[in-house]
């Protein structure tokens, strides 16, 4: 009996050009084709991480809602541990933390992520307070500094950061941040009355006392500190 013959590589009939119908004889692809499915298994990585993060951000805030604290708590520490820039999960784990007065591990969780990136507004205000309440308010200034150029737009972080350089005696510096803030929002009685402070003590006294009118003047003082900045207004007739 005959041996059947040898299958043949497929051919072009019109030019006789074989193909090459084995994949381990295809080359391999280099070159840009090759960076474009490396770029793009990274970018699948991440986001099939992001996603793991954020079922378990979800998952702990439902634990949170029934009373289990802590299993949340655990939940939220392993969304971290996927995916260390969600800011909602660090926030949320945060909150819980300062909640249950343990202040020091909360000043560390935001710590760690302004380590690796200090221009985040919403976690140096936070950890700012906090110094603020152990006492360290040239901890909290450096704080704020550090992400002050991050939140150039945002009216209340240049406010507290006044309020900050206020108590440090920085009162040109004070002065210049609450225009910022009230730029922005200028029906913030508070601050008028914060940057009439701050003025005062500087020695500009026509300033500060314009500053005073406008605080009173946005009728959003409360009676206390309607009296307060009315005191301050007779004070410099």
């Amino acid at each position: 009996m005959d041996k059947p013959a040898s299958p043949r590589p497929l051919a072009d009939k019109g030019s006789g050009l074989k193909v090459e119908t084995s994949l381990a004889r295809v080359p391999a692809v280099e070159g840009p084709a090759a960076a474009d499915d490396s770029r793009i298994e990274k970018k699948m990585r991440m986001s099939t991480t992001r996603e793991r993060a954020e079922n378990e951000y979800r998952r702990a805030l439902g634990l949170v809602n029934q009373g289990r604290v802590q299993d949340g708590m655990a939940v939220l520490r392993g969304a971290l541990s996927e995916d260390a820039g969600h800011a909602g999960v660090r926030l949320a784990l945060f909150g819980l933390l300062v909640e249950q007065q343990r202040h020091e591990e909360a000043r560390a969780l935001l710590q760690e992520a302004l380590a690796r990136d200090p221009a985040q507004p919403q976690f140096a205000s936070r950890l700012a307070r906090l110094q603020l309440e152990g006492g360290d308010i040239r901890g909290a200034e450096q704080t704020l500094s550090r992400a002050a150029a991050a939140a150039a737009g945002n009216a209340e972080f240049r406010a507290f950061h006044a309020a900050v350089l206020q108590r440090l005696t920085l009162h040109k510096e004070a002065v210049t941040e609450y225009q910022a803030a009230l730029r922005l929002v200028p029906q913030a009685g508070v601050w008028w009355m914060g940057m009439g402070l701050s003025l005062e003590a500087d020695g500009r006294l026509a300033e500060a006392r314009e500053a005073y009118q406008r605080a009173k003047a946005t009728g959003s003082l409360s009676v206390e500190l309607t009296a307060f900045v009315e005191q301050k207004l007779r004070q410099l007739q």
